[in-house]
């Protein structure tokens, strides 16, 4: 009787190990994932929209820190939707879109004129994507805008995106406008979305 319930107890424990173990094969390295910093919006000559996406180089991060800035990577879709623009660029580059670093959200000023509600409600549904994102207005294209950004006092771009919007606690040229905040004005009948405004760097 002894010898069957040790039977037993090996049995139980080398079911719960199997199915404890049985999802690990399906974890995603961070080697395939390719995240995206900065995320901007244009009107599409050949699609409604012209969605931008900015990419850091992690390989390079190591060696960049004392020599430079770390290098970006920039690529341009056109795609009816958000979602389609990155089905679209997953099928092009060797990682996957991941918008869990985005710092920042462009919108050029002649999307935001014929309205952005469908484009924010799209991206406030992705899970990925934080809620405490900065949302920037355009006055050129928000490809421009992105191609143009090259911090000089930071090596890394996604650091000078977080710390951009901070500059509203002590001047008062600017404002710090995010995402969630932006979405809830826009869907709240008594208040007015409003968004930084920025010019490209030439």
């Amino acid at each position: 009787m002894k010898h069957l319930y040790k039977y037993l107890i090996v049995i139980i424990i080398g079911i719960i190990l199997s199915i404890a173990f049985t999802g690990s094969h399906s974890v995603q390295s961070i080697d395939d994932l390719g995240y995206a910093v900065a995320i901007g919006f244009d009107v599409g000559q050949t699609h409604d929209l012209k969605v931008t996406f900015q990419f850091t180089m992690p390989s390079a991060g190591g060696e960049s820190a004392s020599s430079g800035a770390a290098p970006c990577y920039v690529d341009s879709i056109e795609a009816n939707s958000i979602d389609s623009a990155i089905n679209l660029l997953n099928s092009v580059i060797s990682k996957e879109v991941n918008l869990s670093h985005c710092k920042i959200i462009v919108f050029s000023e002649e999307l935001a004129s014929k309205g952005i509600g469908k484009e924010v409600y799209s991206l406030i549904n992705k899970v990925q994507l934080r809620p405490n994102s900065n949302v920037i207005i355009s006055t050129s294209s928000a490809e421009e805008y992105i191609k143009s950004i090259k911090p000089t006092l930071e090596n890394l771009v996604a650091k000078f995106y977080e710390i951009l919007p901070n500059s509203s606690e002590y001047t008062g040229y600017t404002s710090n406008v995010e995402l969630g905040d932006f979405f809830d004005n826009i869907v709240s009948p008594s208040s007015q979305p409003v968004a930084i405004l920025r010019k490209y760097y030439s």
